[in-house]
């Protein structure tokens, strides 16, 4: 079909009229099936008519020639002859162009040349040149062989381009280009209608310009003859040559291409074949386009081109095409125009509405997208101007119902949350999202919300549904994969509805969420990569918090298809088969650290794990560094359901693998020190087991008896053998000291199973260890990886100061934690080694130590401000939990300073005292022991010895045993929930319930409720709290039937205690851990409160009025009198302290006015009772106390007189300033003064702040005039003659100590004498006034 479409000539004969191809019979067109296709109806018409189809190109004749004969722009409708040759006719045509150019002046010639420059650029030289050289080529070719026939180019353009090309006398190198522009001139002046149309001249200049390119797409408009020969030569293009375009068309057209034009060598290969002239296709059909009248045409060259086709797709194309009678901007039209298109300068740029990305994640600056071109996919969106994807635009696609749009935004939104992600942590913040800082947490919502709605599709959406939820949750934080034994987020709360927290993780909606990530584990419908990311995922959820951990465990199916999955794989492994994951099995360890439900749920899966023991990894079918890391995840997950007292069982069935294994572990064959740990570890746990197996689940689990049978202590010495010769040949330092940390615990573990199992308290296996210890310490491998770790300990405690940049200091935290554990794993071992005959001072250690290191270590340790920081609302939510070998540290160095003979009593209880504020969560049972130690120290022997005379009657009914209850109880106040200790015990595997800690926030809003640690400074002051809550304390009920004693010996002993607590650690200067003056106020209030809502039927039963009561109040509150050496600074207030005690539910001014109104009944004006009434009345509290004090109750005023010197406060200045400026305060100042009922430290308070609103030289300002007269009149009318000479001569200083009565009722003459200017005046008689001035 394509041979058949040729060019008919446009001169050929006349045009036949038209044929009806209507029916004969009716005069209708006969009907055309549309089964039939256009060509088969063709084919059916030839066989009809009976034409064959041509089979020859039939010959086509030469278009018209430019005539000779008539005029400038003469054009007839007669072909005129042609030269008898192409040489004469342009001879012809170079001496008219002489001719021409002759006759112009100077000021023509450079007229035209300005024109054709402007016309065909500054390049036409170079192209009529180029011209020229083609041509006699050509000739010289043609001369030399003249058998060849005429040239095979067909079209316009050749014949055209040929009469313009300059002569060799005129070419612009010979400074003629006039010649050559007037030639280029004279050509279009003679050149056919046709083509003298600017864009037809285009097209001549096209093939040899190298500005404007022709679409590679465009076609000839006639086919050029098939020659064997020919062949296609390509310019040298130069950067000038190349034109980047700024944008492009949502769908491009075709755009013309022309090839430059060729070179000489080009041409010297052979012939040059045109591929043809190109015309441009209208977009309007032929029949819309007027036709000009032809005389204008012939008189006139239009010179200036029409506007440009509009791009397809626009606003003007669609008019053009659709619309082509309805003018431009029609408002009928108004629905195809683009939307207004906004300065991008004018977007805010901070805004997150404004903010658009790209498919990356990467923002778009708003000066760039309007700019961007529209082919890069940014423009699928509702807005279309723009470039890229706002977060509104990117939520609303990530909902679409075309599946590759929506898995598209589900991406780009997972690359957008690794932005925000990295972008939370300073060290990363330049790859963050800068204009987005601060909206992280919301957005992360948003998203997981997104990825939620997507996580039960299959395919590419499903897909990205996971990988959002692995950047929310997994990639968020990713430096919590490996953090293990500690909560990141608050459970949900009991009774509460909802999280407590606003973190994103506890909004998922997992009862949803995991059933579909248990469907595409089991039915593996993801790629392996993504299922490995689930894994990820679920492992996070689970560290998240022990609810979390509890559902994904309750999911069905989840853990069996997980097992199946990551576990269970073939064996032996093919080349198409899974190889097993160990994130599976830290998955398995972590939701067994959960809980003990969880970990009791985990034992009928623990069996599968047995199948990477019972192959060493040197003969595993998996590779070694896979295999060891199965290995040695399978033991740690065994020695975390040991810590249970679960499944240590399995030693026993399994005896056989596990020998094997061990024989692997300590040949040359294992180098992993991470697997030796492991292996010690779970020998440990195991151990701890067998201690008592009364305690495992169920009992009996395993023997003691078989823990000796098995040698597992020499077993230990082959392990400490591997890791010196480990040690010797490389390896990380610190990671050797683990090893040697977990084998030291080890040993320990043995010894004191021996201890309780052994003969003579297992004197023998002591001596042996003793007796190796000695010189393993002393001057071998293990004492210099004890003292290293010293040294690097006390380096790294004292660069740990300050906490700002948490990123930086949790890796020096965890550094912290590391060494501690190594040393307080010696000191175990050293505390394992003492006999258990007595808990006194030794004779001799059992091997040498570095005491004073380990003294001067702990006492730095134990003031470090770290245990503040932890806590801080900017820590994160486990930084305690690197605290806790810490804790665990000053527990073994307590023990070990108590067997220790330079210890005296009064060091080791301030050590006691300082170390119980420290303990953590789990360390309970620690806790518990050293209260108990501290109580059997506490007697009368030693308040004699002390010389403190303390009446007998407190030790009648059992001195300490009468709070120890109490104390213990404040320790671990819950009795369901046990944390497990750092290290576990014989007694501790069958009570913890959970293995972790609680996050940070959860310790700081559950504390006193959940979790008795850490201990505040005033916990010795517990018994007080029991008392006031006598009806629902939980101590009173399981109180034995013995105690039998009164509020008022329990108040003794409390407040006897808390002496003794406070003057040990004064005395050691251990000041920061005792209480502060807020914490002694509020303790001394709660004795008062004893009486509130009691019937009072006899003064004499009141707990605050007894003597010795009274006496230990006034001890513990005369540090913090004005008449004390030195003023204490302030280090919290009353509202803080009381939260502790009252919840954050009751406000502190209610328990203030319960207390004022309990005065105003009871007290009959007790001193040291009023004096509690004071502090709150301070500047640096609430305008509401001081209004319900001197307002509501201004009856008791005259009851309270308490001495300047005794006034409860560490500084007097905050009663001072600034000064009050109330009215209704101010007020009622006046009113007491006037009365003359005021006494003591009450009435200067309102001196001073009368005085302050009266003197301008107290004021310091000038506001307050009307004021300050009033008051000052009421004082002179009014006031006695005290009153007001206070008043007059009151004088303070705002800065340095505070003027105290009487010398602040001493001003000097300079404040007289300006008060007596200021007074003068003053309109009205103030004579008493002037005369005290005058005076």
């Amino acid at each position: 079909m394509i041979g058949s479409v040729v060019e008919r000539s446009t001169g050929s004969g006349t045009h036949s009229a038209p044929r009806n191809g209507g029916s004969g019979k009716t005069g209708f067109p006969s009907v055309q099936h549309r089964s039939k296709s256009a060509f088969a109806r063709g084919r059916e018409e030839l066989k009809r008519k009976g034409t064959d189809r041509p089979t020859e190109v039939p010959i086509v004749k030469p278009s018209q020639a430019i005539g000779q004969g008539g005029g400038e722009g003469n054009v007839t409708g007669k072909v005129p002859p042609q030269p008898a040759s192409e040489e004469d006719w342009r001879r012809q045509i170079d001496e008219e162009n002489k001719k021409r150019v002759e006759s112009m002046t100077d000021e023509e010639r450079e007229q035209e040349r300005q024109d054709i420059l402007e016309k065909f650029g500054s390049g036409v030289g170079d192209i009529l040149r180029k011209a020229r050289e083609a041509r006699e080529r050509k000739s010289r070719e043609t001369e030399a062989t003249p058998e060849a026939g005429p040239s095979s180019t067909i079209g316009l353009a050749p014949k055209v381009s040929d009469p313009i090309a300059p002569s060799s006398e005129n070419t612009p190198e010979g400074g003629a280009v006039e010649d050559s522009l007037s030639a280029v001139k004279a050509a279009l002046q003679r050149a056919p209608l046709e083509l003298r149309h600017p864009r037809a001249v285009h097209s001549i200049l096209s093939p040899v310009s190298p500005s404007t390119p022709r679409s590679a797409l465009s076609r000839p408009n006639t086919r050029p003859s098939s020659r064997a020969d020919r062949r296609l030569r390509f310019a040298d293009v130069t950067p000038q040559d190349v034109y980047v375009y700024e944008s492009a068309p949502p769908s491009p057209k075709k755009r013309p291409l022309a090839l430059l034009a060729p070179t000489d060598a080009d041409q010297s290969g052979g012939d040059i074949v045109s591929l043809g002239q190109w015309k441009p296709r209208t977009p309007l059909q032929a029949s819309t386009i007027p036709v000009p009248d032809q005389e204008m045409v012939d008189t006139e060259v239009d010179t200036n081109p029409p506007s440009e086709d509009p791009e397809e797709g626009t606003p003007e194309d669609i008019r053009r095409r659709f619309f082509p009678g309805v003018a431009p901007h029609d408002p009928s039209l108004e629905w195809i125009e683009s939307s207004a298109e906004v300065d991008p300068a004018s977007l805010p740029s901070t805004s997150s509405n404004a903010l658009r990305f790209d498919l990356t994640g990467t923002p778009i600056p708003p000066e760039l997208s309007s700019t961007l071109p529209t082919h890069l996919g940014l423009h699928h969106h509702a807005e279309g101007s723009h470039a890229g994807y706002t977060l509104d635009d990117i939520f609303l696609l990530s909902r679409s119902t075309v599946p590759a749009q929506r898995a598209s935004m589900l991406g780009l939104l997972a690359r957008i949350a690794r932005k925000l992600g990295k972008g939370r942590r300073a060290a990363h913040r330049d790859e963050g999202i800068k204009e987005l800082f601060g909206q992280e947490t919301e957005l992360r919502k948003r998203i997981v919300a997104s990825g939620a709605e997507a996580i039960g599709e299959r395919g590419s959406v499903g897909a990205m549904a996971v990988e959002i939820f692995w950047e929310c949750i997994v990639g968020w934080d990713d430096n919590l994969a490996d953090i293990e034994g500690v909560e990141f987020s608050e459970s949900l709360s009991e009774g509460s509805e909802g999280p407590v927290t606003s973190d994103a993780l506890p909004s998922l909606p997992l009862d949803y969420l995991l059933p579909q990530i248990s469907d595409a584990i089991g039915l593996a419908a993801l790629p392996s990569a993504f299922l490995s990311q689930l894994v990820d995922i679920l492992h996070r959820l689970a560290q998240n918090s022990n609810d979390m951990a509890e559902s994904i465990l309750g999911t069905a199916d989840l853990i069996p298809n997980i097992i199946r999955t990551f576990i269970a794989t073939p064996l032996p492994p093919s080349e198409s088969s899974p190889l097993p994951n160990p994130s599976a099995i830290q998955l398995l360890t972590t939701l067994a650290l959960a809980s003990r439900s969880n970990a009791s749920a985990l034992l009928e899966p623990a069996d599968v794990l047995l199948r990477f023991i019972a192959t060493s990894p040197s003969s595993s079918p998996f590779p070694h560094p896979l295999a060891t890391s199965l290995l040695a995840s399978s033991l740690e997950f065994y020695a975390v359901l040991a810590s249970y007292g679960l499944y240590s069982h399995i030693v026993t069935t399994a005896w056989e693998p596990f020998a094997r294994m061990s024989v692997f572990i300590q040949s040359s064959e294992c180098k992993s020190s991470r697997l030796i740990q492991a292996w010690a570890s779970l020998l440990e746990a195991w151990m701890v087991c067998a201690a008592d197996p009364h305690e495992t689940t169920p009992s009996h689990d395993i023997l003691w008896s078989q823990v000796v049978g098995w040698a597992w202590a020499t077993e230990v010495s082959g392990l400490q053998s591997r890791s010196i010769e480990l040690s010797v040949h490389g390896g990380s330092e610190r990671r050797n000291w683990e090893v040697w940390a977990s084998l030291w615990r080890a040993e320990a573990a043995f010894l004191e199973g021996a201890r309780l199992n052994g003969v003579r308290g297992g004197e023998e296996e002591r001596l042996a260890a003793v007796g190796t210890l000695k010189d393993r310490f002393n001057d071998g491998f293990e004492g210099q990886v004890l003292l290293g770790s010293l040294q690097s300990f006390n380096t790294a405690l004292h660069q740990q100061t300050s906490y700002v940049d948490w990123d930086v200091d949790i890796h020096q935290l965890k550094t912290l934690a590391s060494l501690g554990t190594t040393i307080a794993s010696a000191l175990r071992l050293w505390l394992a080694c003492t006999p258990p005959s007595s808990n006194g001072p030794l004779t001799s250690p059992p091997f040498p130590l570095p005491f004073a290191l380990l003294a001067d270590m702990s006492a730095e340790i134990a003031k470090h401000p770290i245990w503040s920081a932890i806590y801080g609302e900017n820590a994160p939510p486990y930084a305690h939990l690197y605290c806790r070998p810490l804790a665990t540290l000053l527990l073994c160095y307590l023990r070990v300073s108590r067997r220790m003979p330079a210890t005296g009593q009064d060091l080791w209880l301030a050590q006691a005292f300082t170390v119980l504020q420290r303990l953590l969560p789990g360390d309970e049972a620690g806790g518990r022991r050293v209260l108990k130690e501290v109580a059997k120290l506490i007697t009368p022997e030693f308040f004699r010895s002390r010389s403190w005379n303390i009446p007998p009657v407190i030790w009648d009914k059992g001195g300490m045993d009468i709070i120890l209850p109490f104390l213990l109880h404040s320790i671990a106040p819950s009795e369901k929930d046990h944390i497990g200790p750092f290290w576990a015990t014989p007694r501790s595997i069958s009570q913890v319930s959970t293995q972790r800690l609680p996050s940070a926030s959860a310790i700081r809003s559950r504390k006193g409720s959940l979790y008795g640690l850490p201990l505040s400074p005033d916990w010795c002051l517990s018994p007080l709290d029991h008392l006031l809550r006598s009806g629902s304390s939980p101590v009173f009920k399981k109180l034995p039937s013995s105690w039998d004693a009164s509020e008022t010996e329990v108040a003794r002993v409390t407040l006897l205690f808390t002496r003794v607590v406070r003057e040990v650690l004064i005395r050691q200067r251990l000041l920061q851990f005792s209480m502060n003056r807020e914490e002694t106020i509020f303790g001394c209030m709660k004795v008062f409160m004893l009486e509130h809502e009691q019937p009072q039927n006899d003064s004499s039963e009141e707990v605050f009025r007894d003597v010795i009561v009274t006496a230990f109040m006034n001890d513990l509150l005369d540090p913090f009198t004005l008449s004390a050496s030195s003023p204490i600074p302030i280090q919290s207030n009353l509202e803080a302290v009381a939260v502790r005690f009252l919840g954050p539910s009751t406000p502190f001014f209610q328990y203030y006015t319960d207390f004022i109104a309990l005065y105003d009944s009871i007290s009959f004006s007790h001193p040291l009772f009023a004096a509690l009434l004071l502090p709150p009345l301070s500047m640096r509290y609430a305008l509401d106390y001081r209004k319900h004090f001197w307002g509501d109750f201004s009856h008791v005023l005259k009851t309270v007189r308490i001495p300047v010197d005794r006034a409860i406060t560490g500084d007097v200045r905050e009663y001072l300033w600034p000064i009050e400026s109330d009215s209704q305060v101010i007020g009622s100042y006046l009113g007491a003064v006037l009365k003359g009922s005021l006494q003591g430290f009450v009435r200067w308070i309102a001196i001073h702040h009368l005085a302050c609103n009266i003197w301008p030289d107290l004021r310091g300002n000038h506001e307050g005039e009307e004021r300050a007269v009033k008051l000052l009149r009421a004082v002179g009318d009014q006031g006695d003659i005290q009153t007001v000479r206070e008043v007059v001569f009151y004088q303070q200083v705002s800065e340095g100590p505070a003027l105290i009565p009487p010398h602040c009722f001493e001003a000097d003459v300079d404040s007289r004498k300006v008060r007596e200017e200021w007074v003068g005046r003053v309109e009205g008689d103030l004579a008493k006034v002037l005369t005290l001035l005058r005076s």
